[in-house]
């Protein structure tokens, strides 16, 4: 809900005092524009960095030192907010207030806010704009025509553009404005369009008829306490505006002003006459509610049209005799809309330059909606299509400019930007107690529920009937009935949909609703165990009687004191056992708290999800669908990995913070008992060997906690962190590089093993921090090429501790064995190199081992299966003899021969090529292994003994096997091997 606010009455009168007539325009708008900033700049955490001591002028006059901050500032201002100082200032200055008006409005709906600044920057209202489905449509028609409904639904009703809201020839009475009111559900846009409404106007571009439009929000009206007239309204909001002419009443001067009234259900509007009187009198004081209300009436200036905007159960807060039209705003009723939305925010990175990748993820995207998928169903709604767009730049946008963001914070903020602050409330009526009747609460109490029972019994699908016993199955009041009324039809929507199984789910029975996108249910479900909501009879009966005897705590001992000296001392007994009550609640309170940690350590940890990718390809491939060969037979039970590191992020201050705002506080005493039992299972766990995917969701759950200190201790306790095969993201590599950033300088990995990882150079650099703390590096089959050895090379600068480097089919070339020759002496505790099937070349391989001869503790180098020729080997073998002076000799692996002799590495020069050779390019392997069978009968050749010809013969018949096997696998698929 978009809100702003005027300048205040010192603030103005400050003004007149001191500025010209000249300056009026300039200054007004330079402050406007520096207030904003500033406020932009503070949220970003920028102005911390800036030192005021940069901005320096030279000595001048008073009067000239402050015409040169006036300009600078102006300058500053306007560039920066992207507006031309053409258009705000010239010679003449701007006095007219619609003009005025029309700046401020536009400053004040320009601005973005914080969940939108984390795309980087490159937006605005303009360019990111896309138009939902705007129908005129009667809501007695179909109560609701849901986004989730049938296109062929939504193609019966005539679609509208904003321009034809207003159109005269629907105004059967010229002389009486038009009152349209617009509808939708949660998250179809409302808000939106009535931003990108007043813009275009502010810029001319619609709405011409109308010379004045004044947006109010109906939740700020709503806490407006004191009666006041329609023009000291207006004046409140707009200090420019205070003598307008066209809110006087006289003539038909109101025909020119267009009343936007938003977010209509956070009123209490009464359109009885005995509860609200009737007035024309726009100078007359009333409650906030009769001046809407006479406006609509069109007793109140009747001249001027209205926009309002509702939801769906605030419908019928205004009579039908009252609205000449009824809009529906629909939601992107169609894939090209989605499209559309996705291009303008994920093809504008790299500083507004498209990129491949953002190309790539858009046409996956695309395929996706196409299929008619769950994603294309949540996309019907604009705000599931932000989600979706925030959630991919996480995990392919990140870069080590990024400010930390986590899945768990976008989640969060996800629900701020379409519940913040909302209470629930039946016809504009808020209870006392807002907090019990925060409208998140609810959504946590009931849907929460439902998708706790969901993630415990590893459902996703729920029956009509499950959906009615856990969403108010239990409420018996007329206020709760009346509450879940206004729950279901305007909020259940945003959450579930129902999906048509038949014949796939046996019990389900055809029809069942699951969540929107899948993630939301384990959201849901982590809230809803984090909040404490899962409370067994003894906690609930325990905190009931407790906070009752809280309360009387005080007034207990007062009593005691003075009866103390009338009563005998024994019956104070029962008043101690009464006083020990809320001990023992802390008791259960604590035993629930490490509950929860046990709860997020179990379901992280299950054996059976072991062999499931990772927490983050998961959540990628229920956004961009899985592409390749699909399964034939679908399964209904999936794992909710997610879920307990939404758990462990919602604990997190920021997300905590937010959530307060939402209604829904987790206390610190709570986070801090959860967190110590939280430390004793990860620690424990930790120690164990994990699958490489179950070791990146550990490494993702300690990164959505942001607690440096747990994640240094649970660090600790691990010393080989194995990877490979887990297709890295830049995000990935952020979450790994950060983790391993808030261990202390002594933390050392005995191995980090990132083979087979999808690592590129531009990745390289994210992994800076990661690469100073391994004593083993491998970094197999990863396309590195030159490039990015020059990258990996200094980043390993910094580590005076590495042993082994494992840099097997990464793209390198001679290039880069020169660069290893010559940062090699940074490495003094080196002791084995593996550059093995690369493209490096005889001159190149013979300055590495030489290179290698000169280092002090390096004892093999790996070289086999690079572009050597026999000549080349036979040098590579001569070069890693022994030193006469030291005696040490390098061993070079460069052939399963060595000179007419077997090398005595052969055995794991094949292994490694059998384990490798369906990975790698086969036409490459057979050309290797007909090589080293061709060296191997020269050599058997070359000595007359029968033992050592049994021996080539020996190794012979592993190659033929080999050479055999790779043969069969290009037409079965099978795998070649060596034992």
């Amino acid at each position: 809900m978009w809100r702003f606010r005027r300048p205040s009455g010192t603030e103005l009168l400050r003004w007149r005092c001191r500025v010209s007539p000249r300056d009026v325009c300039c200054k007004l708008h330079t402050r406007a524009l520096k207030k904003s900033f500033n406020a932009s700049l503070r949220s970003d955490g920028i102005c911390g960095g800036v030192n005021p001591h940069h901005f320096s002028f030279p000595a001048k006059t008073t009067s000239s030192y402050r015409n040169t901050w006036r300009e600078l500032r102006t300058s500053m201002c306007y560039s920066i907010s992207g507006f031309s100082p053409r258009f705000f200032c010239t010679h003449e200055p701007i006095t007219d207030p619609i003009e005025i008006h029309k700046q401020k409005l536009t400053l004040w709906f320009s601005h973005l806010p914080q969940e939108e600044r984390q795309f980087g920057g490159y937006f605005s209202p303009e360019t990111m704009h896309v138009q939902p489905l705007i129908l005129e449509h009667h809501p007695d028609e179909d109560r609701g025509l849901s986004p989730f409904k049938e296109k062929t639904s939504i193609a019966t009703h005539p679609s509208l553009t904003v321009e034809q809201l207003f159109d005269a020839n629907n105004n059967g009475n010229k002389a009486r404005g038009l009152n349209v009111l617009v509808y939708g559900a949660v998250g179809t846009g409302k808000s939106t369009v009535v931003r990108k409404l007043v813009l275009d106007w502010c810029a001319g571009s619609v709405f011409s008829q109308f010379k004045l439009v004044l947006p109010f929000s109906c939740e700020d009206l709503s806490h407006l306490s004191k009666p006041t007239s329609l023009r000291d309204l207006v004046g409140r909001k707009y200090m420019h505006l205070r003598r307008t002419p066209y809110l006087s009443g006289d003539y038909d001067k109101a025909k020119d002003v267009l009343f936007i009234f938003n977010g209509m259900e956070k009123m209490k509007l009464d359109f009885r006459i005995g509860s609200t009187e009737l007035c024309s009198d726009p100078n007359e004081a009333l409650s906030s509610g009769a001046v809407v209300v006479n406006l609509l009436r069109k007793y109140l200036l009747p001249e001027a049209s209205i926009l309002v905007t509702t939801r769906l159960s605030a419908v019928d807060m205004v009579p039908k005799k009252y609205i000449n039209r009824y809009v529906q705003i629909c939601g992107f009723n169609d894939p090209d809309r989605q499209r559309s939305y996705f291009t303008s925010r994920l093809l504008q990175q790299n500083e507004g330059k498209p990129g491949k990748a953002a190309e790539t993820l858009i046409e996956m995207l695309y395929l996706n909606l196409q299929r008619e998928s769950q994603l294309a169903t949540a996309c019907f709604l604009p705000s599931y299509c932000w989600l979706t767009c925030a959630t991919l730049h996480l995990l392919h946008f990140t870069d080590t400019k990024s400010p930390i963001r986590t899945l768990t914070g976008i989640y969060t903020s996800f629900m701020r930007l379409n519940f913040g602050g909302e209470v629930i409330t039946v016809d504009g009526n808020v209870s006392s107690q807002e907090q019990q009747n925060s409208l998140m609460l609810y959504v946590v109490r009931t849907v929460g529920k439902l998708a706790f029972d969901g993630v415990t019994n590893k459902r996703s699908s729920f029956s009509a009937e499950e959906l009615e016993q856990w969403v108010g199955g239990k409420t018996k009041t007329d206020e709760e009935l009346q509450q879940l009324a206004v729950f279901r039809t305007d909020v259940l929507d945003f959450f579930l949909v129902s999906r048509d199984y038949h014949g796939m789910d046996p019990e389900s029975d055809g029809k069942c609703y699951v969540f929107t996108v899948p993630a939301m249910q384990e959201y849901l479900a982590a809230l809803y165990v984090v909040l404490g909501e899962n409370k067994s009879v003894l906690e609930k009966l325990t905190k009931e009687v407790s906070e009752a005897l809280g309360q009387a705590s005080e007034d207990i001992t007062s009593l005691l004191s003075i009866l103390s000296k009338i009563i005998p001392f024994r019956i104070f007994a029962v008043f101690n056992l009464l006083k020990l009550f809320p001990k023992l609640f802390e008791r259960v309170s604590s035993h629930s708290k490490g509950h929860i940690a046990n709860t997020m350590a179990a379901e992280m940890f299950r054996s059976e999800d072991s062999f499931n990718e990772d927490v983050l390809d998961q959540v990628e491939q229920s956004l961009l669908g899985v592409h390749g060969p699909q399964p034939q037979e679908e399964t209904y039970t999936r794992a909710f990995e997610l879920y307990p590191i939404f758990m462990g992020g919602l604990l997190h201050y920021g997300n905590r913070r937010l959530l307060d705002q939402l209604g829904c506080s987790i206390k610190s005493h709570t986070v801090s008992q959860i967190t110590h039992v939280l430390r004793k299972h990860l620690i424990k766990e930790s120690q164990k060997k994990q699958p490489p995917e179950e070791l990146m969701d550990l490494l993702v759950l300690l990164y959505e906690f942001q607690n440096p200190r747990l994640t240094a201790e649970v660090l600790q306790s691990i010393k080989t962190i194995n990877l490979s095969n887990v297709r890295m993201t830049p995000h990935k590599c952020f979450v790994l590089s950060t983790v391993l950033s808030c261990t202390s300088s002594r933390f050392h990995l005995n191995k980090l093993n990132l083979s087979s990882c999808h690592i590129t150079p531009e990745l390289l650099q994210m992994l800076w921090p990661a690469f100073h703390h391994t004593s083993n590096l491998k970094l197999c089959d990863n396309y590195l090429t030159d490039t990015g050895i020059s990258h990996l090379l200094e980043a390993l600068s910094g580590n005076h501790s590495l042993r082994r480097l494992y840099l097997m089919h990464t793209g390198l070339g001679d290039q880069s064995a020169h660069l290893l020759a010559e940062r090699l002496g940074q490495h003094n505790m080196l002791q084995e190199l593996n550059v093995a099937y690369n493209n490096i070349g005889d001159s190149a391989a013979l300055t590495l081992v030489d290179a290698c001869r000169e280092h002090p503790s390096i004892h093999t180098v790996h070289l086999y299966l690079n572009q050597l020729t026999d000549v080349g080997k036979q040098s590579l073998y001569v070069r890693g003899g022994p030193r006469v002076k030291e005696g040490r000799r390098v061993k070079v692996l460069a052939s399963v021969t060595e000179g007419s002799d077997i090398s005595e590495d052969w055995h794991p020069i094949l292994s490694v090529i059998g384990k490798n050779s369906l990975s790698w390019d086969r036409g490459r392997v057979r050309e290797q292994l007909q090589v080293f069978l061709k060296d191997l009968e020269w050599g058997r050749k070359q000595h007359p003994s029968f033992w050592k010809k049994m021996h080539f013969r020996r190794v012979e018949s592993v190659v033929r096997q080999m050479l055999r096997l790779l043969e069969k696998s290009s037409d079965t698929g099978t795998g070649t091997g060596i034992k």
